[in-house]
């Protein structure tokens, strides 16, 4: 899956970003196992079409319909600046399979040692 363009951007109350893209793909529940490696994930399946949200504490949350190519995505308001590419990794990876969640750990280590380094603390 790749995003086609984003339709939507705003920031919210809260101060995070929100973001809605296009995907080239459909969302499936493929893709919903491989983010349960990375977070919480969430599901409504008594919907018409079932709707799931992703939540990656300090990192994003993302909201959608399993079958659909709009997806909505919140970046943290504290960072922001270290969590902008995640959504392209998460859909980057996805299609690699188990060298994909290990690529992708190794880039979230990176982030958190970051994101400890910004609030003071070395022992990310």
């Amino acid at each position: 899956m790749r995003i086609v363009k984003s339709i939507q951007t705003k920031v919210c109350v809260d101060g995070s970003l929100m973001k809605e893209y296009v995907l080239d793909e459909p969302l499936t529940g493929e893709f919903l196992g491989f983010l349960e490696k990375f977070g919480t994930v969430r599901s409504l399946e008594q919907l018409k079409k079932p709707y799931f949200s992703f939540e990656k504490e300090h990192f994003i949350s993302i909201k959608g319909f399993v079958g659909d190519c709009n997806v909505e995505v919140r970046y943290k308001k504290e960072f922001q600046d270290l969590v902008s590419d995640y959504f392209h990794l998460l859909l980057f990876y996805e299609r690699e399979g188990q060298g994909g969640i290990l690529k992708l750990n190794g880039i979230e280590e990176s982030i958190r040692k970051k994101m400890a380094f910004r609030q003071g603390s070395l022992d990310g």
